[in-house]
């Protein structure tokens, strides 16, 4: 498996609500874009607790996407599997 270099590496906090219960939800993950693959970006996530009153999220999510504006679409369809509203 060929290594790919780290060509930019950021420091994310990502934040969603919960409507129903007004809640909020706190992700802080780590955004690194590769020089090459299939899918270039990656975003890991990892829970900052406490969790929402009526349910438990993942402590790690890993999100590989071909571009950042893929990433973060992928990160509200994560969102909304849960009810949640991407902020």
């Amino acid at each position: 498996m060929p290594s790919y270099n780290t060509v930019f590496e950021s420091k994310e906090e990502i934040y969603g609500i919960v409507p129903r219960a007004d809640d909020s939800v706190h992700y802080s993950a780590l955004l690194q874009i590769k020089d090459s693959g299939k899918f270039p970006v990656v975003l890991e996530m990892k829970f900052v607790p406490p969790h929402p009153f009526a349910f438990n999220m993942p402590e790690k999510h890993i999100i590989r996407a071909t571009s950042i504006s893929d990433a973060y679409a992928k990160v509200a369809k994560f969102f909304y599997k849960y009810g949640i509203r991407f902020r």
